[in-house]
């Protein structure tokens, strides 16, 4: 009688274990991936590496060695600053691609007004502004076959109440974002 209860766990045990049995059959799938160049690259634009304001600073542009990623540096003052021309994207390709941005990291910074990114054909028309204080995703643009964008950077600062000729706008800031490419525009980069 003492063994009962040990025998009806043991036994409801084996029970529970049969009924949650599974069973896994397992298919064989192949993926095969066959690397290639990159057809959308960056390239910098004409004024990069110029000089900056104040001193000795530069228009700061490093591409990557396969050119698929990018870093800009500059060093804006109070009202508008416009760099121009600092850095491109390239069609390499002989088919047309949708290319879009996303803000991971938004800039924001005391007395920061506003900080875009504004994407420019060859006629120097403006196909879109990025703008760099909102964490989105841009909509598709088409950047054509064989063809190139120059990139601009407008940042603009105002003066804060405690602001003076002798001081800078503000700490500075850093927004990170992503050049998205697709040669598809009909659904959304994930």
């Amino acid at each position: 009688m003492k063994n009962t209860p040990l025998f009806l766990l043991v036994a409801a045990s084996l029970v529970s274990a049969a009924v949650f049995a599974s069973v896994f059959v397992y298919y064989p799938v192949s993926v095969a991936a066959t690397p290639t160049a990159p057809p959308v690259i960056f390239a910098e634009g004409s004024n990069a590496g110029g000089k900056d304001l104040y001193g000795t600073n530069t228009i700061g542009v490093t591409v990557s060695q396969a050119n698929t990623s990018l870093s800009i540096t500059v060093h804006p003052t109070y009202q508008i600053t416009y760099y121009k021309n600092i850095t491109l994207i390239k069609n390499l390709d002989s088919n047309a691609y949708y290319i879009a941005f996303r803000v991971n990291t938004a800039a924001t910074d005391t007395n920061l007004q506003s900080a875009q990114l504004i994407i420019k054909d060859s006629s120097d028309n403006i196909v879109t502004t990025i703008n760099l204080m909102t964490t989105s995703t841009s909509s598709w643009i088409q950047i054509p076959a064989n063809s190139q964008y120059t990139v601009d950077l407008n940042i603009t600062y105002t003066a804060g109440a405690s602001s003076t000729y002798s001081s800078a706008p503000g700490n500075g800031f850093t927004a990170s974002l992503q050049l998205i490419y697709s040669p598809q525009n009909s659904e959304s980069a994930p």
